[in-house]
């Protein structure tokens, strides 16, 4: 996925695109916000955009949040006290919610102060950015499809539990058994592994992997960026929101979906947060066959879910 422009924010260097519509554009040409989750980037949007592209005459905001992807590049602003610890930069949800804000303000689709509002489908963690941006930092969008979103607590299973309590001990392991993790969590976000194939697995892992022989700083920084992202997940960002009663509060619909094989994230925590929505909540729809990636599980079935929901 090609991000060319850049969006400079708190040391990050934001890549996104704005892709525009091939016909000319009316003051009715709505912008679609794809908002990835953890640990991937905004390729999984890829056949999702494509449907787009295809049915509607659109544009589409496309960008890795902070820390992943193509937005891994950071330098401490100069007015900044110097962080302790084992990481630089913040990638929690509380500041990606801030960062998505401030694109959105910059590109004047934030729905703010006389900006046009924009409809946006968010995945996994980013559900939960989406919300906090929404409820937290006033953004308004016209509609919201939530895939495989845990917007509840507890967070993670295992592995990211473990991850979040002994992050130094990942950043040990050698690049050959780091690598094997990293595909591994990706397996497992898939119910057919086959679905992987084709160049998939390579393309969702690639940021977090030092290429071949490399020796460049930005490599030898990945397996770090890999692991900064659950060690920072805190749990106080989501709790905000529900100690608050905040879901009540949106003031869009909002449509979800699950993948019925997902193990990251049980029916249970999408059915709970789903009930918080109240009247807003418009639709819940369970995906067969699908685990976590649910658009690389059923690319076609999910691109029809997204085309039904939005009205470009």
């Amino acid at each position: 996925m090609d991000l060319p422009s850049t969006f400079k924010y708190a040391g990050w260097k934001i890549s996104f695109t704005l892709l525009e519509p091939t016909s000319p554009q009316t003051a009715q040409t709505k912008t679609i916000v794809c908002v990835h989750g953890t640990p991937w980037s905004s390729v999984v949007f890829q056949s999702i955009v494509d449907a787009l592209q295809a049915k509607f005459s659109c544009r589409i905001l496309l960008y890795d949040l902070p820390g992943y992807g193509q937005s891994q590049s950071y330098t401490a602003p100069m007015s900044q006290t110097p962080e302790q610890g084992l990481f630089l930069g913040d990638t929690s949800v509380s500041f990606q919610a801030k960062a998505l804000s401030a694109l959105l303000q910059e590109l004047a689709i934030d729905g703010r102060e006389g900006h046009p509002v924009s409809a946006v489908i968010a995945h996994d963690i980013s559900g939960t950015i989406v919300l906090r941006s929404h409820l937290i930092h006033r953004c308004n969008f016209s509609n919201m499809l939530l895939m495989d979103t845990n917007a509840v607590l507890p967070w993670g299973d295992g592995f990211y539990k473990l991850a979040r309590s002994q992050p130094q001990v990942f950043l040990q392991l050698p690049s050959n058994i780091f690598e094997a993790v990293v595909r591994a969590v990706t397996r497992s976000a898939v119910y057919d592994a086959n679905k992987l194939d084709g160049g998939w697995e390579d393309r969702t892992v690639e940021p977090w992997i030092k290429p071949e022989g490399g020796e460049d700083l930005d490599a030898q920084q990945r397996p770090s960026s890999f692991v900064r992202q659950i060690a920072q997940a805190n749990d106080a960002d989501v709790a905000e929101m529900l100690d608050q009663k905040l879901y009540g509060q949106v003031r869009c619909d909002v449509k979800i979906l699950w993948g019925e094989k997902d193990l990251w994230i049980p029916k249970e925590k999408m059915e709970q947060f789903s009930a918080m929505l109240g009247d807003r909540m418009k639709e819940f729809v369970v995906v067969p066959d699908a685990g976590h990636l649910i658009m690389i599980d059923q690319p076609e079935r999910v691109a029809a879910e997204v085309l039904n929901w939005i009205d470009c």
